[in-house]
């Protein structure tokens, strides 16, 4: 489906997913949306934090084929892969957990090619950490890192916070159009895109946070849907409007069990990844 500046198309075919793909085609259409111009594919799953080996598997084929669907990746490109986040705060600890499980190879071509298969695809990564404890920004020590490297690609993965409660821990968000890590939590700091690294950069995002006013507004639907006779009231006397804009109100939750949830998620995409690339 396209209108106005924006294609749409949504991939019910597999029950086990629905894979939304959004591609932003002009100015009009980013200015409105908030978003630049590029392909957006959404992959909902409620499977994926389930220790099932067949659903596993079958999770980790279809992101690695949109992985590769949007990054148009061959088999001479060299990739950087950058985790962002902080590995001390658990929710915000996604990316560098998926660099812990990547297959990393730039440095074995180098200095023992010998040990590898021939093509065997130049594979780096770094875990640049945050502002508050490095004092860099974090686009920065990118820069210099994708100077001195001069990969191909760059893949960012980071982890986001949810617009929709029922998106936390269950879809996996994949774009060509780069990150600005922190904007989920209201704390943007600078880009990491094309634009500013010089290549192309993928970002992978998978929603382990929520905003209190984002439970609110799912809460008031949720008492709507199921009381009618409310729902004019609740609209009548603002009371969402209110508790929206109230600052008491203002901070991310994630759930208990997240612990859990960041292990099998990085898991996932490492491997996803590692399959992409290979």
């Amino acid at each position: 489906m396209r209108y106005l500046g924006v294609e749409t198309t949504v991939d019910t075919s597999d029950t086990d997913f629905i894979v939304t793909k959004v591609t932003i085609l002009s100015e009009e259409a980013s200015s409105f949306l908030g978003k630049p111009i590029g392909d957006y594919i959404t992959i909902e799953c409620r499977y994926m934090n389930d220790e099932v080996e067949k659903i596993d598997n079958k999770i980790i084929e279809k992101i690695s084929e949109n992985i590769k669907e949007i990054s148009h990746i061959v088999k001479k490109d060299s990739v950087l892969v950058v985790g962002l986040g902080n590995n001390d705060i658990t929710p915000d600890a996604l990316g560098p957990k998926v660099i812990d499980g990547l297959n990393i190879t730039r440095h074995i071509l180098e200095y023992a090619p010998e040990l590898l298969d021939d093509g065997t695809r130049a594979i780096s990564a770094i875990v640049p950490g945050v502002l508050g404890t490095t004092g860099i920004e974090t686009s920065d020590i990118i820069k210099g890192i994708v100077q001195k490297v001069s990969p191909d690609l760059v893949i960012v993965v980071d982890a986001l916070a949810a617009k929709d409660m029922s998106r936390i821990n269950k879809t996996v968000q994949i774009s060509n159009t780069g990150i600005t890590p922190g904007s989920g939590v209201k704390n943007d700091r600078f880009s990491i895109n094309k634009e500013t690294l010089g290549v192309p950069v993928i970002s992978i995002g998978v929603p382990t946070v929520v905003g209190v006013p984002t439970i609110i507004n799912d809460a008031f639907n949720y008492i709507s849907e199921k009381f009618p006779e409310v729902k004019d009231s609740f609209k009548n006397k603002n009371y969402i409007k209110d508790l929206l804009s109230d600052n008491r109100f203002d901070f991310m939750v994630t759930p208990n069990e997240i612990d859990d949830i960041i292990t099998n998620i990085s898991r996932l995409l490492a491997q996803s990844i590692n399959l992409a690339l290979s």
